[in-house]
């Protein structure tokens, strides 16, 4: 997007609703939409919020100001949930609005009610917005075809990839029935009942097969609409359903399908510098199709937190790196250079995580697909498909170049170096290795500080846990919608 843009279209805003019911997103005192011109200018000003700030009026929908869900502070929170921070050491530092130590104590115990609260609001806020724009769109007439497939292909991918996002978090894994509630079309609000995860992952895979046929190519400003993107997704999305009850025959054969239409020429990375380099803040941009990732955005806050507060990766308060990760790469890999920073302390040496590598300037850098991913997605593919002799040349390509001098391969279980692999890669990156612990149905403990007060504890998750699932919102949608609440959670206050 041109940065002239950028700071246009983020003084407009389209509609601001004071209410907290997200399915019941009721456009109040909308402006007029009169013409192609001014739809875009919606899907511009939906795009400039979720990547600029500039301390100026920050447009909404349905009451939620529009942020790109997994922004750093939810992040922080995903990755306090993850088993890869030391959870026994923890530095408490203060943002403006919070105190990170009441966060560690929230998800501690893996019940944090504020990452449901703000991960529905956001995307069901942002799945509403693009029903408008569709619909004002159609209403509006006398496109052509590719202000059509530019304007509607953007709103089609970035909703199928919201709608994603929330049966991740917020269906249990193992239960068909439960998936999540979902409306498309603007004009009919009256909220209704949880679709099956199977009745949902079809309306996501219609959706971006749908986009994936258009003929006209993205513009400068499209972000989503880009083919990389939606088979990036679609990769995603027959890898995680594969697993879960709604999984199909052909769910890894399509995983392996998207993922390699992607990755034809990639040759892993090599060098530290260019791992740090996809995370670093140093400039602010969106990128599309480079070669080391598919989408990255970097983002500025309306005030300049700088060293105050960047979640678990703050300026002498960054986190300690979990043991069991620590010990799973090789001393040689590139990855503890790109992504860990140490200190010699207590006579020894302490790895602090440094994965994004912020600047005073940029504080947000979000990396949504990366080419590695759709390499590791897949190599599992094929060994999910009794492949396994190819995924392992796949295997120790990837791993040749993460560890400079190393040769072969030589252990008995390729698909679980595999999904470790998946684990040194995507570590602290917006919930990835939440989202692979729900799917692979990780049991993990680990010693935090105990939320009643002194001393510590010791906290379980179990394999299947109903904590995978995040709790419903309960003063959003269980009492206005009479929704039923995911197992295990019982009656929320």
């Amino acid at each position: 997007m041109k940065k002239g843009l950028i700071v246009i279209w983020i003084l407009l805003l389209i509609s601001s609703v004071s209410c907290k019911d997200f399915l019941n997103l009721v456009p109040k005192n909308k402006r007029i939409v009169a013409n192609v011109e001014d739809v875009k200018t919606e899907m511009l000003t939906y795009l400039a919020a979720i990547t600029y700030s500039a301390g100026l009026i920050q447009p909404s929908y349905g009451g939620s100001v529009f942020r790109f869900p997994l922004y750093n502070d939810m992040a922080t929170r995903l990755c306090l949930y993850e088993d890869d921070i030391d959870m026994s050491y923890y530095s408490d530092h203060t943002d403006i609005d919070e105190k990170s130590m009441g966060v560690y104590t929230e998800c501690i115990d893996w019940k944090g009610i504020s990452i449901a609260n703000v991960l529905w609001e956001k995307c069901y806020g942002a799945i509403g917005f693009m029903n408008v724009i569709i619909d004002d769109l159609e209403k509006a007439g006398g496109y052509t075809e590719a202000e059509y497939e530019t304007i509607v292909g953007e709103a089609k991918t970035i909703r199928a990839y919201y709608i994603f996002k929330l049966i991740q978090f917020f269906a249990p894994y193992q239960n068909d029935r439960l998936g999540i509630p979902l409306n498309l079309d603007s004009e009919n609000v009256t909220p209704g009942d949880r679709l099956s995860q199977k009745e949902v992952y079809k309306i996501i895979i219609r959706e971006l097969e749908e986009v994936l046929g258009y003929r006209t190519a993205r513009e400068d400003w499209n972000m989503f609409y880009h083919p990389g993107i939606m088979k990036a997704i679609l990769a995603q999305v027959y890898m995680f359903k594969a697993g879960s009850a709604a999984a199909e025959k052909n769910d890894w054969a399509n995983a392996e399908k998207y993922s390699g239409e992607l990755i034809e020429g990639y040759e892993p990375e090599s060098l530290s510098e260019q791992l740090a380099g996809m995370f670093s803040g140093s400039v602010r941009e969106y990128q599309v199709g480079a070669s080391n990732y598919q989408l990255r955005m970097t983002y500025r806050r309306q005030f300049d937190f700088g060293n105050i507060f960047t979640g678990i990766w703050a300026e002498g308060k960054a986190q300690r790196v979990a043991n069991e990760l620590l010990t799973m790469y090789d001393d040689d890999d590139i990855r503890l250079a790109a992504w860990f920073k140490t200190s010699d302390e207590e006579g020894r040496t302490i790895h602090y995580i440094n994965k994004p590598g912020y600047t005073s300037s940029i504080n947000e850098v979000t990396v949504l697909f990366r080419t590695a991913e759709m390499y590791l997605i897949n190599a599992e593919a094929k060994c999910r498909q009794d492949r396994v002799p190819e995924a392992k040349v796949m295997l120790e390509k990837f791993k040749k170049a993460r560890i400079p001098g190393w040769s072969e391969y030589t252990g008995a279980n390729v698909l679980d170096e595999i999904l470790n692999e998946r684990r040194r890669e995507f570590c602290y990156e917006a919930g990835t290795r939440w989202l692979d612990m729900k799917r692979l149905g990780v049991e993990t403990s680990r010693v935090g500080a105990s939320k009643e007060g002194q001393g510590v504890e010791t906290y379980t998750l179990k394999k299947d846990d109903y904590r995978y699932a995040l709790p419903i919102p309960t003063d959003i949608e269980l009492n206005l919608n009479k929704m039923e609440q995911n197992p295990g959670w019982g009656n929320l206050k």
